[in-house]
């Protein structure tokens, strides 16, 4: 029986109780039928207490003022004059009422301290659980029903980017679409032409390819259980027998108010041996030799940066298999330094690594490369697997997988876990012109045989995004409807993420029923108020990391100009963030920024030898001579102000003084001669006319018709000279001999 069904019976013993004193001081007869008055509320109450399921609702109505009436402890007693019914009415309509009001004439007496102490502690239990169970009772309900919404919007994406290993090793796929029997069979006779290879090559150990001179040596492999047990992809046996150096797994303590509810952040940590290694293949990178990064590799076989680098080196060398090897051999050995804790939650979909991290954006690298193999493959589902894994681990997108995510959905048809997809949050994560992803759900709704839905999102597109289906319909030779004809994009991202699109699903959309869908909606499309329409976001790193790797040339003409040609930009880190958005964990990654000798791209020189350099190079490529006088005197000066400070190598001043004199040349030129102590220059300059555009020049006083008419760009002495050299067979020289 409920505390509270306890409750509601001391009370009626209490009420009774006055009622029985007074009835055995009138008449004994009448005190032998008070305990029958008694026992018709006991009994009242315990079949109450039965069925208390049914009254609940009618109790938690009126459960605060019976509450604050349990506070007072008070206590209803009939007046001596008051008839004994009048007792009787008041006793059941409490039971009715929860004794809102008190009848005339009542008196309150104290209970006991030990039972109202008792009592209290039930009744505020009681309380703190009706106030759980009552929503909008908490000073923070609003706060938080927000957080819940944002909570299981966020569950729900982890739900959808749950992932199932078994669709990771492309092995299960090839057994689904080939049979186990004819992959068995394509095994075994990949091992005898490997062993017959392996004998005609013994007399001849000194020639050997580059495929088998990254292999293992025969009889040394890595132990079976390594091989097997790999969250990404099983070993192979010719991979050579050797350990990791140093590349492990740890977890990232954060806060937990920063932290996503779940997720759990993990980064790839480097060993001081593996800092060594990594400071060593820098300086070979910077050698420009490829073979040098072979042997390097031959020697350390499982180096993430070495591995990926050579992969692009087979590439080049139309050795396909082997570059998709040695990217296969940089994830398993991601897999074998992978924790257990980071297994369970790549299962649940909440698994993160900081792109931010130099030594977790290779992993990226290295899956893009392996996914770019498995569609050359056809392997579809594989790859559709691997692409929730990239994407997962950042929600950011920082490769643009997503732009492999929504055709390879449809190949694989798996439309519905795609719509669901787009019907989540998932795309607001991520940095991308999601509209135009969208527009795959037609697609994916006629997979799901809905063609009323399939074709209302149609016409909402052409009315969104018109310019992207006038360039669908080119590409797939239709006509282009009246409603969206002439409608071009308006500004290159635009244009770009219209040309991606179309690159990316053109073979989806030509088929039969697709087509017939298309020219079915183009009759009835309305022509759109492009003012209305929103502009996509600029095209970002993520994008053109994508389009870098993807390497189709006219998607990389579209790229914003100089994005692809930043420094630095290696092979094994392409496009990296900028340098102060960086996370670095060991001075070895700072490497790349740090490289002033031209191997990591152009930068602007910082002491003396630097501007040295650059004088070299143009007296090399023929400058003008007045260009290296001008130069040279900037260059003189620097050093004998470094001299008299103490600097020999000049620093930023020589900088300076580098860029102020390249200036000065670029400024314009008047009658008046500019003091440069060298009396055979025609060199002169306008302080006027300083603030004017760099490169302008000001007319000539002495000279007729200077408005059509440039001042010569050699000096007068040198000019004069080239004339009289100069005949009508020979062209003149570019500079001064």
């Amino acid at each position: 029986m409920s505390s509270r069904q306890l409750r509601k019976l001391n009370k009626q013993r209490e009420l009774e109780a006055p009622h029985a004193q007074t009835l055995t001081e009138e008449d004994s007869e009448e005190s032998d039928d008070a305990p029958i008055q008694k026992s018709r509320p006991s009994m009242f109450s315990g079949f109450a207490a039965l069925g208390d399921q049914d009254e609940q609702d009618d109790e938690d109505e009126h459960e605060n003022d019976d509450e604050n009436k349990e506070k007072d402890e008070t206590t209803l007693v009939p007046a001596p004059s008051q008839p004994i019914e009048t007792a009787k009415t008041s006793s059941k309509k409490s039971k009715k009422k929860k004794k809102k009001t008190k009848k005339p004439g009542t008196s309150t007496t104290k209970e006991e301290p030990g039972k109202q102490d008792d009592m209290d502690e039930i009744d505020q239990a009681l309380r703190e659980l009706a106030l759980l169970k009552k929503p909008g009772t908490s000073g923070t309900s609003a706060g938080d029903s927000g957080s819940d919404a944002v909570s299981k919007a966020y569950e729900r994406i982890c739900e959808l980017l749950r992932i199932n290993t078994y669709h990771l090793k492309v092995i299960n796929e090839m057994r689904n679409l080939f049979g186990r029997e004819a992959i068995a069979a394509a095994q075994n006779e990949e091992d005898e032409e490997r062993t017959r290879a392996q004998r005609q090559r013994r007399p001849l150990q000194q020639q050997v390819d580059l495929e088998t001179y990254l292999k293992g040596q025969p009889g040394k492999s890595l132990p079976e259980v390594t091989l097997r047990r790999n969250p990404f992809l099983p070993g192979k046996d010719s991979w050579p027998r050797a350990s990791t150096e140093g590349l492990a797994m740890t977890q990232v303590k954060t806060e937990q108010a920063t932290a996503r509810p779940g997720t759990v952040e993990f980064v790839f940590s480097h060993s001081p041996a593996y800092n060594d290694l990594e400071n060593q293949f820098f300086g070979l990178v910077q050698m420009y030799d490829p073979m040098q990064l072979v042997h390097f590799l031959h020697r350390h076989p499982y180096h993430i940066s070495c591995l990926i680098q050579v992969s692009k080196v087979a590439k080049q060398d139309q050795n396909s298999a082997l570059s998709a090897d040695l990217c296969e051999r940089a994830l398993f050995t991601f897999g074998r330094v992978s924790s257990s804790a980071f297994r369970q939650k790549l299962e649940e979909g909440k698994a993160r690594l900081d792109f931010k991290r130099p030594e977790n954006r290779q992993f990226w690298l290295a899956g893009y490369h392996y996914l770019k193999s498995l569609i050359f493959k056809g392997t579809y589902r594989t790859a559709l697997e691997w692409s929730k894994l990239l994407f997962s681990m950042d929600l950011s997108d920082p490769y643009g997988i997503i732009h492999f995510i929504h055709p390879l959905a449809i190949r694989t048809h798996e439309s519905k876990w795609f719509i669901d997809f787009c019907d989540s949050e998932a795309l607001d994560e991520c940095d991308t012109a999601q509209d135009y992803i969208r527009q795959t759900l037609v697609l994916a709704r006629l997979q799901q045989n809905d063609t009323a839905g399939a074709k209302a999102l149609l016409l909402e597109g052409m009315e969104r995004l018109p310019w992207l289906y006038g360039s669908l319909f080119k590409s797939l030779n239709l006509d282009v409807p009246k409603a969206i004809w002439g409608l071009p994009a308006r500004d290159p991202d635009e244009e770009f993420y219209t040309e991606l699109y179309v690159h990316q699903t053109k073979a989806l959309w030509d088929n039969a029923q697709t087509i017939s869908l298309l020219k079915e909606a183009s009759s009835i499309a309305k022509k759109p108020e492009l003012a209305a329409l929103p502009y996509p976001p600029v095209v970002g790193r993520n994008v053109g990391r994508f389009v870098y790797l993807d390497n189709t040339p006219s998607l990389m003409g579209m790229v914003p100009r100089g994005m692809l040609s930043e420094s630095p930009n290696w092979e094994f880190d392409p496009l990296p963030p900028l340098l102060n958005e960086n996370v670095f964990s060991y001075e070895s990654q700072k490497l790349p920024w740090e490289d002033r000798n031209g191997a990591g791209g152009l930068r602007l020189p910082s002491d003396i030898e630097a501007i040295r350099r650059i004088l070299e190079g143009a007296r090399r490529e023929g400058a003008p001579r007045d260009v290296q006088r001008v130069f040279e005197d900037a260059l003189a000066e620097e050093e004998a102000a470094g001299a008299e400070d103490g600097n020999e190598g000049g620093g930023v001043g020589a900088l300076g003084g580098f860029v102020q004199a390249f200036m000065d040349f670029l400024r314009p030129v008047s009658g008046e001669r500019r003091d440069n102590n060298d009396e055979d220059t025609d060199y002169y300059y306008d302080s006027e006319l300083e603030n004017t555009m760099p490169g302008a020049w000001a007319e000539d006083s002495g000279a007729e018709d200077s408005d059509l008419e440039l001042p010569p760009l050699m000096p007068a002495n040198d000019r004069q000279a080239e004339e009289e050299d100069s005949t009508d067979d020979e062209m003149p020289h570019l500079a001064p001999a």
